[in-house]
């Protein structure tokens, strides 16, 4: 579930981060999607029914893992070869097909389409909504269901300047030992913010303010539904297909 973060340096070269940033992310990741974490209690419960899933960002496979639970037949993308080696270590229902390809590579003739397509903390990475979000609304099945968890922030913020990001870093490893008490986690958390890898990730992806994650969603899901601050500065987005 990691972002499937790129940055366009070439043609068609997307920047893979998280092959620097893999292990810190895994262990951030472990306590995030627990069992018993808020986000993956919403996400549970807004899993449709069907056949196909895809996982947009599908990062070392967590939620390929879940969705291989409902699903017979799950696709998890991501850029990070790293991510997709772990993920491909795990055990799950029914094998999932890992793929290391750009979320933005995906189309209905070629993939087909999907009862879900699911993406967490990677829409923001990927590049302007009015690009992004057509090309996952096209991925949906009729009648399927489109789930986006995303990073937002305050409507205030600006980009985040070397102190600020410090401190933001900070921010979250309290938190996340506030929701875990793994001391372990939450330093490997500080860690992985804090690297020069993640820090020009960054710089160079901004995420929408809460108002503006919205206001794009809309514009190109007509009908979703949103949850903000599922946790603090990330918020949710459910579109169902006609």
């Amino acid at each position: 579930m990691t972002p499937a973060a790129q940055e366009t340096t070439g043609p068609s070269r997307p920047e893979p981060y998280f092959d620097d940033l893999a292990d810190l992310y895994e262990r951030f990741t472990q306590v995030r999607d627990a069992a018993t974490s808020p986000v993956r209690s919403w996400l549970v419960e807004r899993l449709p029914e069907g056949r196909r899933a895809l996982d947009v960002g599908c990062g070392s496979g967590n939620n390929c893992v879940l969705l291989a639970e409902r699903y017979d037949e799950v696709v998890g993308v991501d850029i990070s070869r790293r991510m997709l080696d772990l993920a491909a270590a795990k055990p799950s229902r029914v094998p999932v097909s890992y793929q290391h390809r750009s979320a933005l590579e995906l189309s209905p003739a070629v993939d087909g389409t999907f009862d879900l397509v699911l993406s967490v903390n990677s829409v923001f990475h990927l590049g302007p909504a009015a690009t992004v979000l057509p090309r996952l609304r096209d991925l949906v099945a009729p009648g399927g269901r489109l789930v986006v968890i995303d990073v937002t922030q305050p409507e205030e913020a600006h980009a985040a300047r070397p102190g600020e990001q410090c401190a933001y870093a900070f921010d979250t490893a309290r938190t996340l030992y506030e929701v875990s008490g793994d001391a372990d986690a939450a330093a490997d958390s500080l860690r992985m913010m804090l690297h020069p890898r993640w820090l020009e990730m960054s710089a160079a992806h901004t995420p929408l303010t809460h108002t503006g994650f919205e206001h794009a969603y809309r514009a190109h899901l007509p009908g979703v539904t949103f949850t903000r601050d599922l946790i603090p500065t990330m918020s949710a987005a459910v579109w169902n297909a006609p």
